[in-house]
């Protein structure tokens, strides 16, 4: 098939995918008027004879394909596979991928994610765009189960970059799948490569790099030889739990050391605890107040409501760990319970 030919063909089979049928026979149209060879022509009326059946919309479970004419739908499927995979393709955000809400859980997330890949799997979805519906989910879960680049996602989509990113991946996405060559570095004469001198600079940056990274490393290994007397959160190493008397905070510590301690020396310490646990939240609660005001005043300096509503739903944990702290006097402070929710 020649290439302006398959250009179009493959086209026709991007606009199935994301359920554009007018688009697709008007490509279709617009071949067939400029097509002379009968083998062709046939291929192309075939094509159309199945756009023309999945815009009718008929039976969901009835099989449509393969193409036998041509490669452009070398397998059979039916409406409820490329239905699911068009309700993909067409989405805008990984939440309208996975069908869940923003404030959803990591084990919703994944139960979602799960859901889906038993339809898209291309096993077992053999519509076209199924491989790609399945990269999108994939892509879509493994964002959303991670916490730093869900947070840089939801920062990027309240402030309307993110639609802009995703269009931007898609079209170069189509682009390299029109293209079947690779794009290589030219070559370059003698004359033209990097001068001596820069590359010496380079050797140079290369050495300093090195000496760092040992020197972090021997300060990384000091530090873990120097293990420190608590924990808190539970390790191999700290495994039994204590909590202060003060505030209540839940804290481990090596049972070995535990015995080396007096009473006096673990009170000290659990003033210790408190003061880094109370400095933590205050700074990381800062950090989250911080964070909300700049994005509430960008919001409202470009009237952007969909931002403001983001910024009024952001949760603030440590500000709340704070507030509970200050309210609850000597209530228990289970610190495994708050990771616990974070996690989920």
């Amino acid at each position: 098939m020649p290439e302006p030919r398959k250009k179009c063909v493959d086209q026709v089979v991007g606009d199935l995918c994301l359920g554009d049928y007018e688009q697709a026979l008007r490509r279709l149209n617009e071949v067939l008027e400029g097509e002379q060879e009968h083998s062709e022509i046939l291929a192309l009326l075939e094509l159309k004879n199945i756009v023309v059946r999945l815009r009718l919309k008929g039976e969901a479970q009835r099989t449509i394909g393969p193409t036998r004419l041509s490669d452009a739908m070398p397998h059979g499927f039916t409406l409820d596979m490329l239905d699911v995979v068009q309700k993909v393709l067409r989405c805008r955000n990984h939440y309208e991928v996975l069908r869940v809400s923003h404030h959803a859980t990591y084990s919703e997330v994944k139960r979602a994610y799960h859901k889906l890949a038993l339809r898209l799997h291309p096993d077992k979805n053999r519509s076209p765009g199924a491989e790609k519906a399945f990269r999108r989910i994939s892509e879509a879960a493994d964002c959303l189960t991670d916490c730093q680049k869900r947070i840089e996602y939801n920062i990027a989509t309240a402030v309307g970059d993110c639609n802009r990113l995703e269009q931007e991946d898609y079209q170069r996405e189509s682009a390299g799948e029109d293209q079947d060559t690779v794009h290589r570095r030219p070559y370059q004469a003698a004359n033209q490569r990097m001068p001596q001198r820069q590359s010496l600079y380079q050797t140079e940056q290369l050495v300093i790099g090195v000496v760092a990274a040992l020197v972090f490393l021997f300060i990384t290994m000091h530090y873990i030889a120097a293990a420190p007397a608590y924990s808190f959160k539970p390790t191999r190493t700290h495994s039994f739990r204590r909590v202060s008397q003060a505030n209540r905070i839940a804290y481990y510590m090596n049972p070995k050391n535990l015995e080396k301690y007096s009473e006096q020396q673990l009170a000290k310490l659990e003033i210790e605890i408190e003061e880094l646990y109370i400095s933590d939240l205050k700074q990381n609660c800062k950090q989250e107040r911080s964070l909300r005001e700049t994005l509430l005043l960008r919001a409202r300096q470009g009237n952007n409501q969909k931002l403001l509503q983001h910024v009024s739903q952001m949760p603030t944990p440590a500000c709340q760990a704070l507030l509970q702290l200050g309210k609850s006097g000597h209530s228990p402070l289970l610190l495994e319970n708050s990771s616990a929710r974070e996690e989920d």
